[in-house]
């Protein structure tokens, strides 16, 4: 669908409106008097959001980000799915999965009463992913994702299983939260979980205390569901990230020396980022029965420090 076509069926006034860069890329343009946001329809992913009622972004964005079909922009919230890190035994698809590389189709766009953007999307069935798509991954497993964008910022994952089996996946949301300097920041709320250690084996450990970010880091926590905070002192706010339907939860910041090898990130990027992931990862793969569905939600809001 064109872009006249895309404003003239899902637009809402001036709070919503959809422009296409020279790219091709589609976003989506929020701006209500509760925040902004943008959304990409290449990867149906949230690009960035802005509370109003904050200084500065809640969602971090890359100087490097790349706006181009077919690649995963660094920024926001990119959805990991069918699979979440890198596929159990086909090391010639993509990382975390095909949906953040692909179309997606406006589903529906609304505003609530209470100024809240309602946007609903689903993974397209495009020659995009067919050619990344696994010949064991069918077409009638499908992916819808639900937006509500205002104060706070909600992200729902809905899987479908419209096949005669039962379909095992993992799924992410890959979230960027932009901070002061990841130095002065801690994630809270994970004492006591196991973690699998990325950088050192996959080594699984217990987390002690609030993580903070000396180098980088790179830990999968699982059969955790608790509720996450990403203290920032510096800029005056803490982060909550809370989710329904998932057990996993990783924390992620390269550090300098992976930063620079990865050029849509650089080598200046990574100090202003720190990833908190909602997920169902490793042992906490989502077993879905045929006829079933299954939703995962993340829901982010601020806080003001005293």
């Amino acid at each position: 669908m064109d872009i006249s076509s895309l404003n003239n069926k899902s637009a809402i006034g001036t709070e919503l409106i959809f422009r296409q860069l020279d790219s091709g890329t589609t976003l989506i343009d929020i701006d209500t008097p509760l925040a902004t946001a943008t959304i990409s329809l290449e990867g149906g992913q949230v690009v960035a959001w802005h509370p109003k009622s904050q200084r500065e972004p809640v969602l971090w964005v890359s100087k490097l980000a790349q706006f181009v079909p077919g690649k995963a922009i660094r920024a926001g919230v990119p959805i990991c799915w069918p699979w979440f890190g890198t596929h159990p035994t086909n090391s010639q698809v993509p990382g975390h999965g095909f949906a953040r590389v692909v179309p997606w189709n406006v589903e529906s766009s609304s505003v609530d009463t209470e100024g809240v953007i309602d946007i609903k999307l689903k993974l397209a069935d495009s020659e995009a992913a067919d050619q990344l798509r696994p010949a064991d991954w069918p077409k009638s497993v499908s992916l819808s994702a639900h937006y509500r964008i205002g104060e706070t910022l909600e992200v729902s994952l809905i899987t479908e299983n419209n096949t005669e089996h039962e379909r095992r996946f993992t799924e992410g949301l890959h979230t960027y939260f932009h901070v002061s300097d990841v130095e002065n920041v801690k994630v809270l709320g994970l004492d006591e979980c196991v973690f699998v250690d990325l950088l050192d084996g996959n080594q699984r450990r217990q987390q002690k205390g609030p993580i903070t970010f000396g180098g980088e880091v790179g830990r999968i926590f699982v059969s955790c569901d608790n509720a996450t905070v990403i203290e920032d002192r510096a800029l005056g706010r803490a982060i909550y990230v809370v989710g329904a339907g998932s057990r996993s939860l990783a924390v992620w910041n390269p550090g300098l020396t992976t930063a620079s090898k990865m050029p849509d990130l650089g080598s200046e990027g990574w100090r202003t980022m720190v990833c908190v992931e909602t997920a169902n990862a490793l042992e906490n793969a989502i077993q879905l029965e045929p006829g079933n569905s299954h939703t995962t939600t993340a829901i982010y809001s601020v806080v003001d420090l005293v």
